[in-house]
């Protein structure tokens, strides 16, 4: 039996066909409510029909680097931005164009399950720096500057982290930017979930931007559009140019109406940062909902300082994260992300961006195994 995501996902809906009450807490797939679209949609409808350029439509590209060079602080032009259908394709097309067969990448453990496997699709090298669950999983810079080789061609961090919610800390952000010069190598920042950052740590690779970095952001966690298929990223403008060649032979462009709708939300910065801060608290209520359950019930956990996940340890009694989920979907009716897929057997991953009340559920059945 294959250990997906996809696999529990496609399990807990033929449940739910089948007339069961199931919780799906497997995919972090936020269900707040996304930014006002209904007029914006009819604005743009008959604007959508026709494709747009390849990288992006120019405008939303403008407003994006915009956006997040005030933000940042960072020097960022229309030519560093790149617009892809979700923060997936450009994380798959920036691999396949900087590796190259038998190259090595560098993944930390735990690990979003996609990376290894582009990785592989780039017929790149995976190399795995573990993180210690005495350290609640976060990364040791100075470990991983040991890891560094002249094979390295890439790094990718996440930051906050899925699954485990850590936050890198400022000066680890500043080491591992200026490490990437010295070592002459990519480190790409997957930051889809920048606007879930509950204790103010968070600080983006953009402030120390240069040649080296490559960030990473999403439509599907900052405004919860998953299936609207819209990232975006910045990068250097070589590299851009040669994204934007290879996406006109993938996909062309990403959706027509999608991109004009985001457009527009870019042209209110303002509106945007208050969304961002209205949906981080509803995330965060969340949150506290669950940290409160589970150290109520003394359940082991990983206190996530960003993201909407919480990574936490199944019984003892369970020889691996898999199992535990396998009961726990077909005899509690809950789907859970086994922690096996993320590079670590005995961790669960719940989506906690859900209602307070299938939440409440959630943990309630859950809890029937400890």
């Amino acid at each position: 039996m294959k250990k997906s995501l996809n696999y529990f996902f496609s399990r807990a809906k033929e449940l739910k066909e089948k007339g069961e009450k199931v919780i799906g807490l497997t995919l972090t797939s936020p269900e707040f409510p996304p930014p006002p679209l209904r007029k914006r949609i009819l604005k743009f409808y008959k604007k959508s029909f026709s494709y747009l350029p390849s990288g992006g439509d120019f405008k939303l590209r403008e407003n994006l680097a915009k956006f997040y060079s005030k933000k940042w602080n960072a020097p960022l032009k229309k030519e560093n931005t790149f617009v892809g259908s979700g923060g997936k394709e450009i994380l798959f097309i920036l691999l396949q164009l900087i590796l190259k067969k038998g190259d090595e990448a560098i993944i930390i453990s735990p690990y979003w399950p996609s990376y290894p496997q582009m990785i592989k699709f780039a017929q790149g090298k995976v190399k795995i720096l573990k993180t210690s669950e005495k350290d609640s999983f976060y990364l040791d810079v100075e470990k991983l500057k040991k890891e560094i080789s002249p094979s390295t061609k890439v790094l990718v961090v996440n930051t906050p982290c899925n699954p485990t919610g850590r936050v890198l800390k400022n000066e680890d952000v500043k080491f591992l930017s200026e490490l990437s010069l010295k070592k002459n190598f990519i480190l790409i920042s997957d930051e889809v979930y920048e606007i879930y950052d509950y204790e103010k740590k968070y600080v983006s690779f953009l402030r120390y931007f240069h040649k080296n970095i490559f960030c990473v952001f999403s439509a599907s966690k900052t405004f919860s559009l998953c299936g609207w298929r819209i990232g975006w990223g910045f990068g250097k403008e070589t590299l851009i140019s040669k994204m934007i060649d290879y996406q006109s032979n993938l996909t062309t462009s990403p959706s027509s109406l999608s991109q004009l709708v985001i457009r527009d939300f870019f042209e209110k910065p303002q509106e945007i940062g208050k969304y961002f801060e209205k949906t981080k608290k509803e995330a965060q209520k969340r949150r506290e909902l669950a940290i409160k359950f589970l150290r109520k019930k003394r359940i082991k956990f990983v206190f996530p300082e960003g993201g909407i996940a919480i990574f936490m340890r199944i019984p003892l009694n369970f020889k691996n994260a898999f199992s535990f989920a396998q009961t726990l979907l077909e005899k509690e009716k809950v789907s859970v992300a086994p922690g096996e897929i993320f590079g670590q057997r005995f961790y669960i991953r719940l989506n906690l961006a859900v209602s307070t009340d299938a939440l409440e559920e959630g943990l309630k059945r859950i809890l029937k195994y400890y």
